[in-house]
């Protein structure tokens, strides 16, 4: 990289942090990659997390073209050249003209049947592995002229510039939630709709630890993942997890009093008896209530915990996984 190039880029790093930190996680991408702009010129961009295996595309932030790209992509995710250079190195940028000439890359089917419809005339593109979920995230940036190839020191500013800029996603994502009313901030974690782990506390790990002790890796058990992709608080007489969704982001604050914790003391007596078989007039008797009181307390039950019926209710209480 030339020496003259150093000043400009350093210019970008420092309002990323700078700037970048008091932008809304819904604008950052936008406003950061016109940042980018400024030290490199592109005409369009996606920007996103994948998984490798099997290759799938998660969440994607388009630039600047059409939303069709994404499913017009999908046959050729597997026997992308591009794609497969980036997810061989991680952390390096990868400039398509190093990995082919102009006359091969026009005659595959990657270029005509896909490329061609999207401009995608030169690419230049960084992947790096997200330490929680074990993602790709990556951003690659295209140029639509032919005659304009992206140079080598456009690729080494593209590579410095990579690991700053997740990192700036990162810090504005975790503001973002920690600006959240309300929210104790020991327990927390920030996944997606999918349930891959982006950020996480250490005292979170070791809540889902103690109720799931097998549990290992960048994704949430499989019991909260309805939950967490529905965007509804997850609850079972151990766990409380409330889910506040975010796109397709969610963030995760649980708590310890699981589903009992929605019902009055007096609702949890009159529950309790109702489902080992007792009747109105029995629990009546027992708890010196007016068997339509007792009715009334079930009705309500019913109505905070979702349910319609004896079955689902002795089904709610005794929910652990």
């Amino acid at each position: 990289m030339l020496i003259a190039d150093a000043g400009p880029l350093n210019a970008v790093v420092l309002r990323l942090y700078r700037e970048g930190r008091e932008v809304p996680l819904a604008s950052f991408q936008a406003w950061a990659l016109e940042q980018i702009r400024s030290l490199l010129p592109f005409d369009s961009a996606w920007w996103g997390n994948a998984a490798a295996d099997p290759p799938a595309l998660h969440e994607v932030f388009l630039h600047n073209c059409d939303a069709s790209i994404l499913r017009e992509y999908s046959p050729y995710l597997e026997e992308d050249f591009f794609r497969a250079a980036l997810a061989a190195s991680p952390g390096v940028a990868v400039n398509l003209s190093d990995l082919t000439t102009r006359s091969r890359y026009v005659r595959t089917a990657l270029y005509r049947e896909f490329g061609r419809r999207f401009k995608v005339e030169w690419s230049l593109g960084t992947l790096l592995i997200e330490p929680t979920s074990s993602l790709y995230e990556f951003l690659t940036v295209w140029r639509h002229d032919r005659m304009h190839p992206f140079s080598e020191s456009e690729r080494q500013s593209k590579e410095l510039l990579m690991p700053h800029l997740v990192e700036v996603h990162r810090a504005v994502r975790l503001r973002h939630f920690l600006r959240l009313p309300g929210v104790i901030n020991r327990e927390w974690a920030v996944a997606d709709a999918r349930g891959f782990l982006h950020e996480v506390s250490p005292a979170f790990v070791a809540r889902l630890g103690t109720l799931w002790p097998h549990w290992r890796g960048s994704g949430l058990p499989g019991p909260l993942l309805p939950a967490v992709r529905a965007g509804r608080a997850y609850l079972s007489p151990e766990l409380r997890l409330d889910v506040v969704p975010f796109g397709q982001l969610r963030y995760l604050s649980p708590r310890a009093d699981g589903v009992l914790a929605q019902l009055s003391p007096r609702e949890r007596e009159v529950a309790t008896l109702y489902t080992t078989g007792e009747t109105y007039s029995a629990i009546a008797r027992t708890l010196s209530l007016a068997p339509a009181t007792v009715r009334n307390h079930i009705a309500r039950c019913f109505r905070k915990l979702g349910v319609n019926n004896k079955a689902e209710l002795v089904r709610r209480l005794a929910e652990k996984e």
